[in-house]
């Protein structure tokens, strides 16, 4: 999937469930669906798009430390797609990678805690899946 595909995809969604990411979180919100490779985009949106504010808040009171970790984290990033991949750069800024680590690693959010009750439905399954 292109990133204009990509970039369209997560607005229409974010437009569309009222999320209330801003340009720039959606830029990044692309750029971390293209690191970790365009056929996750509809778990990857719904998961980012959802816990986003929440997310982009706790980011915000990171401590040197732990922005130390997320430069040290770029710099493997780097260094991997350099010796491995020598066309190839990642984009992820500084706060992509953050968010992203968020994600994987973070305590969940309220939304993935209330969430967390809920079964997923068949049709949610479905959409998850690409194939509804």
């Amino acid at each position: 999937m292109t990133r204009k595909k990509l970039y369209e995809y997560v607005v229409d969604q974010n437009d569309m469930n009222g999320y209330g990411v801003d340009a720039d979180g959606i830029e990044c919100a692309v750029d971390i669906m293209e690191f970790v490779g365009g056929d996750l985009y509809r778990p990857l949106t719904r998961l980012l798009l959802s816990n986003w504010k929440e997310i982009a808040q706790r980011i915000e009171q990171y401590t040197q430390e732990q922005w130390d970790y997320v430069h040290s984290i770029a710099a493997n990033i780097q260094h991997t797609l350099e010796s491995e991949h020598s066309d190839e750069r990642h984009h992820l800024s500084d706060q992509g990678i953050a968010i992203f680590l968020e994600m994987l690693e973070g305590e969940d959010t309220t939304t993935q805690t209330l969430q967390g009750d809920t079964p997923i439905t068949e049709e949610e399954l479905r959409r998850i899946r690409g194939k509804g």
